[in-house]
């Protein structure tokens, strides 16, 4: 019974840690403006909202317009401010984008896939 609860408590471990490992190199990627690691975390097709650009796009599709709106605003930072998890199990991350053009809230939403987090939306708006 003891192995049973140790083996139990590892794999919710390894989980949390592959939730957080996803979210830590998204964020990364984020700050430093990486369109294509943080296509590496994508679902095929992404509910993206870019300012007034609201669409569902295919992975390939995200990542050019990722490199573009970096490409306009130059990213110097990104901080997680807030995380949580809905009643979905999906994963969620809010942070404020700074760049060279203005400050940007990111919201991301992620759900279990390919053994890692996958981000499924993915929200770039102005900060107010």
């Amino acid at each position: 019974m003891k192995s049973l609860m140790t083996f139990f408590l590892l794999l919710a471990t390894v989980v949390v840690s592959a939730q957080s490992d996803a979210s830590g190199k998204i964020a990364k990627a984020l700050g430093a403006g990486d369109a294509e690691t943080i296509g590496q975390h994508l679902v095929a097709n992404v509910d993206l909202t870019i300012l007034d650009d609201e669409d569902m796009y295919p992975r390939d599709v995200v990542v050019k317009k990722l490199n573009a709106f970096f490409s306009e605003n130059k990213p110097t930072k990104f901080e997680i401010k807030h995380k949580g998890q809905s009643k979905l199990d999906d994963h969620y991350r809010i942070g404020d984008l700074v760049t060279a053009n203005g400050k940007f809230r990111v919201t991301f939403f992620m759900k279990k896939g390919d053994n890692k987090m996958l981000i499924k939306q993915l929200r770039i708006e102005r900060y107010e």
